[in-house]
């Protein structure tokens, strides 16, 4: 029954004890998480400690730099399709990206939920339980917006052809106007669809540098149609803190100490 909202639950594990800065950056879909630890367990770059550990994350469009507070820290993270979270909770995106909130703030009655997972902040299992039990209680009660699956067609065909689309192909493809369209995805999603095909397309780029060991640059460039190498490792770093030949080069060290259970 959640399948077209939630594509899945992850137990993540980190060894934060060299006091490195976690890097968010966009992954594409919207996420919950909760932290199975008692104190507060990260503080952005600037401003204060978060002190909840039950939080929801809008779109993330660019990099966010986190730092550790404790040296192991615990989370479960569940991850929404492009549109479940929008379709499931009911919720505005747009004013929602790139925050980082706890849930009480965004989603009225979730203050059961948060005292349940912290009956069972030991074990991981009961917790994932616990929120699974509470995303079915909800479920919409009245039928999803007419252009949801509108929305979600467009979503796949962008993230299918990796951001290289044009607004108009696409508005054809999902039989929508142009302003229809940047309307609903909008709402839905939190950000137009132009800046959407962006971020998938970086994505991928990134995928393909965890992904490969050697890697011609310029043709990298060519493959993925950017305008120039200068460019292209310009937005790049808007997307992901670093360039992408530092990432390539420091891929072990970053994936250190992190691991997923589904």
């Amino acid at each position: 029954m959640l399948k077209p909202y939630v594509e899945g639950y992850y137990y993540i594990a980190l060894d934060c004890s060299s006091s490195d800065p976690l890097d968010i950056h966009p992954i594409g879909y919207n996420t919950i998480a909760f932290t199975l630890n008692p104190q507060a367990v990260f503080k952005p770059d600037s401003g204060s400690d978060y002190n909840f550990n039950l939080s929801y994350h809008g779109y993330i469009s660019k990099y966010i730099s986190l730092i550790p507070l404790q040296a192991f820290i615990k989370m479960i993270v569940v991850s929404f399709t492009t549109n479940g979270a929008s379709q499931l909770f009911g919720i505005s995106q747009p004013e929602l990206i790139n925050q980082i909130i706890p849930i009480e703030d965004v989603i009225s009655g979730s203050g059961t939920l948060k005292e349940k997972l912290e009956e069972n902040m030991s074990c991981e299992r009961k917790a994932i339980s616990s929120i699974e039990r509470w995303l079915l209680e909800q479920l919409p009660k009245k039928e999803p917006s007419r252009y949801a699956q509108n929305i979600d067609y467009a979503c796949n065909l962008i993230q299918l052809r990796y951001g290289n689309i044009r607004i108009a192909d696409l508005c054809l493809e999902v039989n929508m106007s142009q302003t229809n369209l940047e309307d609903h995805f909008k709402q839905m999603i939190g950000i137009s669809p132009k800046h959407y095909c962006r971020i998938i397309r970086f994505i991928a780029v990134y995928r393909f540098i965890l992904n490969n060991s050697h890697i011609d640059w310029s043709a990298l460039v060519h493959r993925y149609n950017f305008f120039d190498q200068a460019h292209f490792i310009h937005d790049f770093k808007t997307f992901f803190g670093y360039s992408p030949s530092k990432i390539h080069l420091a891929n072990a060290h970053l994936a250190k100490g992190l691991t997923l259970e589904i």
